[in-house]
């Protein structure tokens, strides 16, 4: 069974704002439809059926927006009334949850990934999360991830000012529907900063995918976007 995905929706997108106008950077335009649903669709063509979308700023755009877009799945919406962070905005939309495991991922990148092998290596391992990484071979713009030979995720770096190849956070995971009781957390938290650190050792997987990562964050990235998701 394919699990639920929990899809962060909500960021401000102020370096987008250019090209947005302050607009909610998820509906961005690629070739004539919102990045997100370029999302949904990739998911729904492995198997997904069940999307949960955490909403926050311009919540009420993306929700008019989605509705009815996608009639052959079930879309849901977690709105935060106030900001939560990336870890309490997944953390909030997981009690909508129904099933064992679920994937989260940020709603304004785009990863390769095959997400049945992704699922299954998690449950093969039983691990209580895993997060899909790939190598950059100049990875001074992200913080990096130490793995071990075994997949386990030994420790998080902070960006380097060094030309170094390195693994980052594609922000794609598959999280044990059960994760946040792991971890004493307030209402607001990073889950990359505040929450993946104190997994270390504690059943915590890297899944490695190949390096074809989009994320639109800036109008030079959504500008490449646009280039390499047309025959999405």
């Amino acid at each position: 069974m394919f699990p639920d995905v929990v899809i962060l929706a909500g960021g401000l997108g102020k370096r987008l704002k250019s090209v947005t106008g302050g607009a909610q950077k998820v509906l961005a335009s690629i070739n004539g439809k919102p990045f997100i649903s370029v999302l949904i669709e990739y998911i729904a063509a492995q198997g997904g059926r069940r999307f949960i979308l955490c909403t926050g700023h311009d919540a009420d755009s993306v929700e008019a927006t989605l509705k009815d877009a996608h009639p052959s799945l079930t879309l849901l919406f977690s709105r935060e009334e106030e900001p939560l962070g990336t870890g309490g905005a997944i953390k909030q939309g997981s009690a909508l949850v129904q099933t064992d495991e679920f994937l989260a991922m940020n709603g304004d990148c785009f990863c390769v990934v095959d997400y049945n092998h992704m699922i299954a290596s998690h449950r093969q391992r039983k691990a209580q999360a895993t997060i899909a990484v790939t190598k950059m071979d100049d990875a001074r713009d992200y913080g990096t991830i130490e793995i071990a030979s075994d997949h386990s995720i030994l420790a998080f770096k902070e960006k380097q000012p060094v030309l170094q190849s390195a693994f980052i956070n594609t922000g794609t995971y598959c999280l044990d529907h059960r994760v946040f009781s792991l971890v004493n957390t307030p209402a607001k938290f990073s889950i990359e900063y505040d929450f993946f650190p104190h997994l270390v050792h504690r059943g915590f997987s890297a899944f490695e995918v190949e390096n074809k990562f989009i994320d639109i964050g800036t109008p030079e990235r959504y500008a490449w976007a646009q280039e390499h998701l047309k025959n999405m």
